[in-house]
């Protein structure tokens, strides 16, 4: 009898580790990936590795990156270059955005919890875009390879994260228009 009631605990047990694994995988796990981006209103032609990839206006792709050395051409739809046989290195494959048209993307850290006089911690940062004003942990990028954020141009900050016990924050990527209007939803 002993034995069976064993059995049944260890059956139960492992179907719980099993499910939560499974709720884990589809609902909560946050899928990092490197994307090539094209914030522009024309199409490009980007070769990247030996693989030719086709960016609408606006398109984000995701794309495998190599650790190491990588390679990129790229040239608007009109046969304008725009970059040509271009190297960079990448340390780290888990995410990241490649820029094959060098536009302008801008970084901002929203920050998380129960703070005591947050808008102080907006205020101390300002940053002029555009000949405006803007307050916040704010970093415009014209690199071809844009890493060391937390979400990427296609994801969503969070509304909530469970960390309540000391300041916690996020950085998310943004192409400039997508930054502007975003700014002025939240903060205007």
């Amino acid at each position: 009898m002993s034995n069976k009631n064993s059995l049944w605990g260890l059956l139960v047990s492992i179907s719980l580790c099993v499910i939560s694994i499974l709720i884990y995988k589809f609902f909560i796990e946050k899928e990092d990936e490197f994307l090539l981006d094209n914030p522009t209103e024309n199409s490009i032609k980007v070769v990247f590795n030996g693989e030719t990839y086709s960016l609408a206006p606006g398109q984000t792709l995701g794309v495998p990156v190599f650790s190491g050395k990588n390679t990129l051409s790229s040239t608007y739809e009109n046969g304008d270059v725009i970059l040509k046989d271009t190297f960079f290195t990448v340390k780290k494959t888990n995410r990241g955005l490649i820029n094959p048209t060098l536009s302008t993307y801008y970084t901002f850290r929203r920050y998380y919890g129960h703070i005591k006089n947050i808008d102080s911690l907006y205020k101390t940062h300002k940053t002029i875009i555009d000949g405006k004003e803007y307050v916040g942990e704010i970093k415009g990028h014209k690199d071809l390879v844009l890493q060391d954020f937390y979400f990427n141009v296609n994801q969503n900050f969070s509304r909530i994260i469970n960390k309540v016990d000391s300041i916690e924050s996020r950085v998310k990527l943004f192409r400039k228009n997508q930054f502007l209007e975003f700014y002025q939803s939240t903060f205007e």
